[in-house]
């Protein structure tokens, strides 16, 4: 488990209380009633980790996200709420969130979530990366040294690649490919750094492209 600065934001005092309680000791949990509060001490904090909640990103305040992304580019940002459509969970990801995570999942669940978007993965529906990824989908654009890079992956890893350009997860790849999960993690931090892509999602698209 990788220990990492959080600050919250959400109305609710008693939901901010639930989301510490629910949180191992690892995280150093700073909590803010709104938006505005939470965006000055991150911009100048620079924290691991935001979690704010989806109301404040409504209506009229639909670009505040990405302007909080564009502040804070070394934060990885998780919304926070009730469940929305599809589109509603790629326009939060195309803006610069990690993850959409529901709320009325139990809250032990998003000690994972955190860790899953720390480690530049990305938490929402399978459907939802699909979607996104389809949405995004262009003529691929392939450099000499990214074709150089494909070249160097062994047949496992081109393996892993393809299946994660389909949505799969770590434990669905685990199974389809007779492997551990520990050694799909290994296989993904080497394309990573062979194809110097910076997260899932960044590998997803580029492979998406690919087919």
């Amino acid at each position: 488990m990788t220990a990492a600065t959080l600050l919250v934001a959400v109305p609710e005092h008693q939901q901010a209380d639930a989301i510490k309680r629910a949180l191992p000791d690892i995280y150093a949990v700073s909590a803010y009633k709104d938006l505005a509060s939470l965006q000055s001490v991150a911009v100048e904090g620079k924290p691991q980790l935001i979690l704010c909640h989806q109301c404040f990103f409504e209506a009229d305040n639909n670009n505040l996200l990405s302007e909080l992304a564009r502040q804070c580019p070394d934060s990885r940002i998780m919304i926070l709420g009730p469940p929305r459509p599809m589109t509603i969970q790629i326009a939060a990801l195309k803006q610069g969130a990690r993850g959409y995570f529901n709320e009325e999942l139990p809250l032990d669940k998003l000690h994972t979530a955190l860790q899953l978007i720390l480690h530049g993965e990305v938490w929402v529906e399978r459907h939802v990366i699909s979607g996104l990824i389809d949405e995004l989908t262009q003529h691929p654009e392939i450099s000499e040294q990214q074709q150089q890079a494909l070249e160097t992956l062994s047949p496992k890893e081109m393996e892993v690649a393809k299946l994660v350009s389909h949505g799969a997860t770590n434990k669905m790849i685990a199974r389809q490919m007779d492997i551990t999960e520990r050694t799909v993690k290994a296989h993904l931090t080497t394309i990573f750094q062979k194809m110097q892509l910076p997260d899932r999602l960044s590998l997803a698209i580029f492979f998406r492209d690919l087919r």
